[in-house]
Formats: C-alpha cells, structure tokens, sequence
C-alpha cells in the first residue's frame, strides 16, 4: 500500500530527510505557495525544516509542512499551477500556485504541540486511482502520462525507510526514536495516548 503514517519529531525528520535528499530520485517541492510567491523547491533538510519556523497569520506556529515529491522521469515535466484568487476573500492576493500532478507523492511531515505529536504521512495515487479521478480535473496532464510502476518503486523505498528508521510502533504506525521519548515523557501520539493504547517496541 503507498500510504505510510508515522510518528516523527523534528529530528527524526532531519535523519529520514537526510536520506531523502541523498537518494536522489525525486524533488522536494511545497504543497502550496504563499500568497503571490513562486512555488519553493527545496534542496536540503535545512531548507525543509526550516518552514517548521514559519507562522499561521494568527501567531500559531506550523505544525505541519506539506510536500509533494516528484520523482524524476516518472511523468511529464513539472510545472507549478497557478491558482487564481479571490482578492476580496483573501487579503488582496490574486494568486499562489500548486504542486499538483497524478503522479506526485504526499510527503506530510508533523512536529508536536501543545497537547500531542499529529502523525506524518505519506501517500499517492495509484494508476487505477488516478485514472478514476483524472476526467474530473481536465486541466492536468492525463494520468497516462505517469509512470506509475516507477512512482510505486520509490514510494515502497520510502515507506521501508520509514520502517527502517522506526523503533516502535502503534497500532499501524510506525514510531521514531524522538517520538518514542515523547510518549515515554507522557505526550500523546494523537489520538492514542497510554490509556487507550499500547506501544510495542521493534523486535531487531
């Protein structure tokens, strides 16, 4: 299955990105762009970590930072999307743009808040998936176009790095060493806490 949910603080996403960017079979781009800026494509896990120090416009720092990964000669040529808006609804903005495409790989990495550490996620379409949803969204390349069997070789690397880079898990979900000190310290791996779950330790 591509989907992959795990428990990850900040530095068990420094290693995993680490790995990430030293593979070398994908880029790294945000989800969303800010209002009227250029997409960002980041080059290290510097760069990424570096938007856990952006805000919401009410002060709340991120707690999340969404990427889409585009593995290179699985599809055609990325091109950002540039999404219109409404001035009125959003501050006077009349754009941003997207990372959009059949074939990307969601890569959502979380960092804890008050109150408990959110999963991190991983997840793409699958061919017979994207070729169901294609015709409602016409304006992207055809979900044709994908190399699917390639997208799915990276993303199974991906997901068994994960699980590589884990030492516990709850439930399905896998456990990073700075996540398990977290649960250890008594902050809740959302929605599970210790008295609603158990954790389970790898066996290596």
């Amino acid at each position: 299955m591509p989907n992959c949910d795990f428990y990850a603080t900040e530095q068990d996403h420094a290693q995993f990105l680490n790995w990430l960017f030293a593979e070398g079979t994908c880029r790294v781009f945000e989800l969303s762009s800010q209002f009227e800026e250029q997409l960002k494509e980041f080059h290290s896990t510097e760069e990424v970590l570096a938007e856990f120090d952006r805000v919401y416009t009410n002060g709340t720092p991120w707690h999340t930072v969404h990427l889409q990964l585009y593995v290179v000669g699985a599809g055609p040529a990325f091109v950002p999307r540039r999404i219109d808006l409404d001035p009125e609804k959003c501050g006077g903005a009349k754009f941003r743009y997207a990372a959009e495409g059949w074939g990307l790989v969601q890569l959502y990495l979380s960092r804890a808040v008050h109150g408990g550490l959110r999963n991190s996620h991983t997840n793409h379409f699958t061919a017979t998936g994207a070729g169901k949803w294609a015709p409602l969204d016409p304006e992207k390349p055809s979900a044709d176009d994908w190399d699917f069997k390639k997208i799915t070789a990276f993303s199974s690397r991906l997901n068994r790095q994960i699980k590589k880079l884990s030492v516990a898990r709850i439930g399905t979900r896998a456990v990073f060493p700075g996540a398990l000190d977290l649960w250890n310290g008594g902050l809740s791996l959302l929605p599970f806490n210790k008295a609603n779950a158990q954790l389970i330790l790898n066996c290596n």
